[in-house]
């Protein structure tokens, strides 16, 4: 069965702010990197010092991203913006998620490169965050939604790719966490396009548009600026790649109307 996360009054973007529960249930299946990590070390991963060298970059790519969620959240917030209890629920689920799947990838980094996860974190916080240049990308809840979804449908994506590689480090734990990872960022974007035919039903004809605005920016605006959404650098992300993730978006309820058809 699955567990679903609804306390009888949650916060929002880190604030004391308090709102009823709705009817909107995200879902999700809370887990914890540290229990599925714990006792792990160098010795348990069968991978060469070479490919650890060449993983090393794409490794706290994927650490800063998850850690970035803070920031998006604190920019949310410091916005003053008005969303939707709704979006609200969304929110705290997916920021727990993402924190969770920080703490794994930092644990994983620190082990792989002897590094102390303190030191790291506190390196991830001194870095400020320029939410300026994609302020027309975050114009209201509806638009702020698909952009996630946008970067959600990419993570997912990506890391799916990675799954045969953590396979590869030997232990079965590290395949086992990546799945995990996997799929709640799945999860997440079918929340957020379930949040947007419950919450904005009228705009969903906007979908390509704005998501055409979004590879736009990938492929040709300005460098990521620890801002969690928009952070496609890696090998992964080229254009054939990220309009496979638009045209997954694009064609998202058109397929739901397909399936309810049947």
């Amino acid at each position: 069965m699955n567990q679903t996360l609804v306390p009888s009054a949650i916060s929002f973007c880190g604030s004391d702010d308090q709102y009823p529960v709705t009817s909107f249930v995200p879902k999700s299946l809370p887990w914890s990197s540290v229990d599925v990590l714990a006792g792990l070390d160098r010795s348990d991963v069968a991978l060469s010092d070479a490919d650890l060298g060449e993983f090393k970059a794409v490794l706290w790519n994927d650490l800063r991203s998850e850690f970035d969620a803070e920031n998006f959240c604190d920019h949310l917030k410091k916005q003053n913006a008005q969303f939707s209890t709704e979006f609200k629920a969304f929110e705290h689920v997916w920021r727990r998620d993402e924190f969770n799947h920080y703490v794994g990838f930092r644990m994983l980094y620190c082990m792989l490169y002897d590094e102390d996860e303190a030191l790291v974190e506190a390196q991830l916080r001194s870095v400020p965050a320029d939410f300026a240049p994609i302020s027309h990308l975050l114009a209201d809840e509806f638009v702020t939604t698909l952009l996630l979804a946008y970067d959600e449908i990419a993570t997912t994506k990506s890391y799916a790719a990675d799954l045969s590689f953590y396979k590869s480090w030997g232990h079965d734990a590290f395949h086992s966490w990546i799945k995990l990872v996997t799929r709640d960022e799945s999860y997440h974007f079918n929340n957020l396009m379930r949040l947007i035919e419950v919450k904005h039903p009228d705009r969903i004809a906007e979908i390509p548009m704005h998501v055409e605005r979004f590879i736009e920016w990938d492929l040709n605006g300005s460098e990521y600026r620890g801002t969690f959404v928009l952070d496609h650098d890696g090998h992964y992300f080229n254009e054939e790649f990220l309009r496979d993730c638009g045209n997954a978006m694009s064609h998202y309820f058109d397929r739901k109307r397909e399936v309810r058809a049947v």
